[in-house]
């Protein structure tokens, strides 16, 4: 759902951490959910079981992962340009679309692939997710638009069939409303004027999302992220504190697995957590990571956007030729699926990116170089 940031001296090697272990938790969530019945109705729970249910469990908690790291790459370098007064809108929305649509078009025509010829090829009708929705249907035109768009999850909502793209709706209306947000605030102007046209700017965001409250969430997830890259940048954040933050992170998904708090609060746990982490630069410069996670984190939006309907694929076959539903562990059937499954989204995923994210670049230069930088048509005007 995001991108690596900048120049490979701005690398962060957490950063890539956080991203690739978001997506593989999303992951893990729907594809355990297609295999392996609630902890709670198991017949045994082992230590590695609960630490299976556990890590298996934290989809909904990775998400809140990507908003404040999409903050910190994307709202970061945002804030930063508008303040140095070379801030170009045009070239802004040129990079922004071509980061989401060059993953999201795709994932839409793959995800209703999967679905048809699955249909076609498979027996069992009406047997899992695969079958259980009915084909190309957007929900009518207005919605159809919504889904092209970019924007559902966000001002409709998500398409059942990869309900997973309802947080880049969230994400492209970040892309859409930050600009006015960011500018308003280092606006020169009294506080009080500042702060009735960012109540302004937001009372519009409320008006044109489905879902308000959860509008206000994810957010100021994303602008957490945003005031993390200021403060890496203009000041020291100790490591003690930024270790806080990494254990504020698995402390919210500790607290929301053993359900002994709310949503809205685990979350914001997480989310302030992240936030302090990644404003850390001891932390976040730190090599740490296992390649494999860099590898990951390359593909990592590609991985988010098409796994669900993969997911729901494989398990479709894997009942076709005769594996149960819904398995009670420690049976190793459930885990062998589990395992195979988790393998074809990573290759189709990497496969997938291949001609999609890892072209992100060079569609962008392509389009940036039909626009002119705003910069240099002031130099040729003498100023």
């Amino acid at each position: 759902m995001i991108e690596k940031a900048g120049k490979a001296s701005n690398h962060w090697p957490l950063l890539d951490f956080l991203r690739a272990m978001a997506a593989l938790l999303v992951l893990f969530a729907h594809s355990r959910a297609s295999y392996f019945l609630y902890i709670e109705v198991a017949d045994q729970e082992g230590v590695f079981l609960k630490l299976f249910y556990f890590i298996t469990d934290l989809g909904h908690q990775a998400v809140v992962l990507f908003f404040v790291l999409s903050g910190f790459l994307i709202g970061g370098s945002l804030a930063d340009s508008m303040q140095r007064g070379s801030f170009d809108l045009v070239r802004y929305l040129i990079a922004r679309f071509v980061r989401i649509f060059i993953v999201y078009l795709p994932a839409l025509v793959i995800t209703e692939g999967i679905f048809l010829f699955g249909r076609l090829l498979l027996s069992n009708p009406g047997d899992g997710p695969l079958f259980e929705h009915q084909q190309l249907n957007f929900g009518g035109v207005s919605q159809a638009v919504c889904f092209l768009s970019g924007l559902q999850g966000f001002s409709c909502p998500a398409w059942e069939q990869n309900i997973a793209l309802w947080s880049l709706g969230y994400e492209w209306a970040l892309y859409l409303f930050a600009p006015a947000i960011i500018q308003l605030i280092v606006w020169k102007a009294s506080p009080g004027l500042r702060m009735l046209a960012v109540a302004l700017v937001c009372a519009i965001v409320v008006t044109v999302c489905h879902y308000p409250t959860e509008a206000v969430f994810w957010f100021s997830a994303w602008f957490l992220g945003t005031g993390s890259y200021h403060i890496l940048h203009a000041r020291s954040v100790p490591l003690p504190a930024g270790l806080l933050g990494a254990g504020l992170i698995i402390a919210g998904m500790a607290v929301r697995h053993l359900k002994a708090g709310s949503e809205l609060e685990t979350d914001t746990m997480i989310a302030v957590g992240a936030a302090i982490a990644i404003a850390c630069r001891p932390l976040a410069t730190f090599h740490f990571v296992p390649r494999f996670f860099g590898w990951a984190a390359g593909f990592s939006y590609t991985l988010y956007a098409i796994h669900l309907p993969l997911v729901f694929l494989t398990a479709a076959i894997f009942h076709s030729i005769g594996f149960p539903r819904d398995n009670v562990p420690p049976n190793p059937a459930p885990f062998m699926e589990f395992g195979v499954t988790i393998a074809i989204c990573l290759l189709s995923a990497f496969l997938v990116s291949l001609v999609t994210e890892r072209k992100t670049g060079q569609i962008r230069a392509v389009m940036l170089r039909m626009c002119p930088p705003r910069t240099n048509i002031k130099a040729s005007d003498g100023g």
